[in-house]
């Protein structure tokens, strides 16, 4: 199996955990989150090529493992969870050999409610510029009158 080229990155996450941070340490933070992504861990000579002394902050996001190497609990649970989904997309594939594109259709949910229906590509997207248009009719109707149209209103009664 091929390395896994992304993993999902929490802006949110990064932006409080990194508050305290200059930019600069910043950087060294997510290039060493990028080199435990590709390398699955960090070395000590990592850490040492990048970082100084002032980056403290840094290092302490990394925890030493029992054989020495160096890993972002996050990432590495966050780069397990993308593992174990990327694997249960490919064996949901692999049990429908005829027609690949079904388990998209049928793995996706295009709404919610009650009744259970398939619906074909073109009527999904048929049915969602529809709803588009509707939302965007709808938006517009709930819009708050001008007082220039309130008074022209009130003029005609």
């Amino acid at each position: 199996m091929a390395k896994d080229p992304a993993v999902l990155f929490y802006t949110s996450d990064f932006l409080s955990s990194t508050i305290t941070m200059t930019m600069e340490q910043k950087g060294k933070y997510i290039t060493l989150l990028c080199i435990q992504h590709q390398q699955s861990f960090l070395t000590d000579e990592d850490l040492d090529t990048l970082l100084t002394d002032k980056d403290k902050r840094v290092r302490d996001k990394f925890i030493k493992q029992s054989y020495g190497t160096y890993i972002n609990l996050k990432l590495n649970s966050e780069s397990e969870r993308r593992k174990a989904y990327t694997e249960s997309r490919r064996n949901n594939r692999s049990k429908i050999k005829n027609n690949l594109s079904e388990t998209y259709d049928k793995l996706m949910e295009t709404g919610t409610g009650t009744e259970t229906r398939t619906v074909t590509r073109n009527e999904s997207l048929t049915k969602t510029i529809t709803d588009t248009l509707n939302n965007s009719i709808a938006d517009k109707m709930r819009l708050k009158p001008s007082d220039k149209e309130i008074n022209e209103l009130d003029n005609l009664v």
